[in-house]
């Protein structure tokens, strides 16, 4: 995916997409729960950026992984997720190796009853 010109530099529309705003990128998700729509935001840095831009499965499981999270802070089922929490799991997610990823995903998996692979494939398909 190529970066955005202006002040989007990833995503469109009701989709994760990071904004350059006063010189911070900010990495935005939409989520929605039952009858609840929020938008998240937390900052991260040029490299975070660029391996957003460059890793298009790396990009989808951080949407993923970030919107199960989150959906459980909407309902109450878990607390907020702090900046420090957000870069903790982004380090995790863009940053190590993959056979760490894939067992962090099992993990989530397994803590949230859920299939991301489902959903990670459904980010890569509309790729193409």
């Amino acid at each position: 995916m190529a970066a955005i010109s202006g002040k989007r530099r990833m995503g469109d529309g009701y989709e994760p997409h990071v904004d350059n705003i006063d010189g911070r990128l900010i990495y935005s998700l939409p989520v929605d729960s039952g009858h609840v729509s929020l938008t998240f935001e937390y900052e991260i840095e040029a490299g975070d950026l660029a391996v957003l831009l460059d890793d298009a499965y790396r990009r989808a499981v951080l949407h993923w992984v970030l919107h199960t999270k989150l959906q459980t802070t909407i309902t109450g089922m878990a607390g907020e997720i702090s900046q420090a929490d957000f870069r903790a799991l982004l380090l995790e997610i863009l940053h190590s190796p993959v056979d760490d990823l894939e067992r962090m995903i099992d993990a989530v998996n397994h803590q949230h009853n859920i299939r991301l692979q489902y959903y990670i494939r459904l980010d890569l398909a509309l790729e193409r």
